[in-house]
């Protein structure tokens, strides 16, 4: 079939710049399958020229990002996915990538409709480029939701530990996965349950469900705990964690209590020392103010009477003065 040379001008530049430019590039994982109710996300990369490749050297940058569904080159307006320049598109779909080179897409609770090819199309402030190969996603029903056990017998005795696997025929990628033990939901989730140190407690009926309502649940696995000496064995190793924690935490109390009296000794000692040599001090400087003397002048009078009797010389001291 002959096409107009316009239309096919187009339809190339739609689909990315011409020459198919290596640095323009959309990156999608093989299809895959998703049960209905589950959420789903699409890892996705994409790249891009770092400059323009027109005259100067302009920085390219992404200015918008767009995930359309069977729609092959995602041109705007797009009513069924997600467009990061319309504010009311479906909440459902949430983008978790960036402007960079991150293009993941998560699609939230999905439905049968949700079913077909999703693209990628980012635009720059120097052109846009849809990786027009997509990724097929499929939505089927939780039929075929089961667990499957690590042990073969649905009997293990007390102290016993066993890991429930929620399965299905879809490929997940990043499945979020309920737990329920007789219809109540449990705090663990994800896609492996990991029971340890059984009890007769956690006998009972478990189920699996990829629908946050749980109104898909699988097939139930029935668990049964036998009586058995193993549990004391549990008990044990709690009572040794516990007795090796108090251990620790003694020594770290002891420890602590020796630093600070250590301390406290050091700072009475370095006060005691102060005080001493304050003490010294002042001794000294009292003994070098009672070794002071001041002495006044002695006189000698020789003595010219002779009516007396007495010495020939009479000495006459004046005062000494301490």
């Amino acid at each position: 079939m002959k096409m107009n040379p316009w239309t096919l001008s187009v339809l190339l530049l739609l689909a990315g710049p011409l020459g198919a430019d290596p640095d323009w590039h959309v990156e999608y994982p093989d299809s895959f399958c998703v049960v209905e109710g589950s959420t789903a996300t699409i890892p996705c990369s994409f790249t891009h020229p770092k400059v323009h490749q027109g005259t100067g050297a302009v920085v390219e940058r992404v200015e918008r990002v767009i995930w359309c569904h069977s729609a092959e080159y995602c041109i705007p307006p797009v009513f069924f996915g997600y467009d990061s320049s319309n504010l009311r598109a479906d909440s459902r779909f949430q983008y978790l990538g960036d402007l960079v080179g991150n293009c993941t897409l998560k699609i939230i609770k999905t439905v049968k409709r949700d079913t077909g090819t999703y693209r990628f199309r980012f635009v720059t402030n120097g052109g846009g480029y849809t990786g027009t190969k997509g990724v097929r996603v499929n939505v089927t029903d939780g039929e075929d939701v089961k667990i499957r056990s690590s042990v073969a017998d649905n009997v293990v005795k007390e102290g016993g530990q066993v890991t429930l696997t929620c399965t299905s025929a879809c490929s997940f990628h990043q499945l979020d996965v309920n737990w329920y033990r007789n219809g109540h939901t449990l705090s663990e989730t994800g896609p492996a349950l990991h029971l340890s140190c059984l009890t007769n407690d956690d006998t009972g009926n478990y189920t699996c469900s990829l629908d946050p309502s749980g109104q898909k649940p699988s097939a139930p696995w029935s668990l049964l705990v036998g009586e058995d000496e193993g549990r004391h064995k549990c008990d044990s190793d709690w009572r040794l964690t516990v007795s090796v924690v108090s251990v620790l935490l003694a020594v770290f109390l002891l420890l602590l209590a020796g630093l600070v009296f250590t301390k406290r000794r050091q700072a009475q000692k370095k006060s005691s020392d102060v005080i001493q040599k304050q003490e010294v001090d002042c001794k000294q400087e009292a003994v070098g103010a009672s070794e002071e003397v001041s002495y006044s002048t002695i006189h000698f009078k020789r003595n010219t009477s002779r009516s007396a009797p007495g010495p020939e010389h009479e000495i006459v001291y004046s005062e000494v003065v301490r």
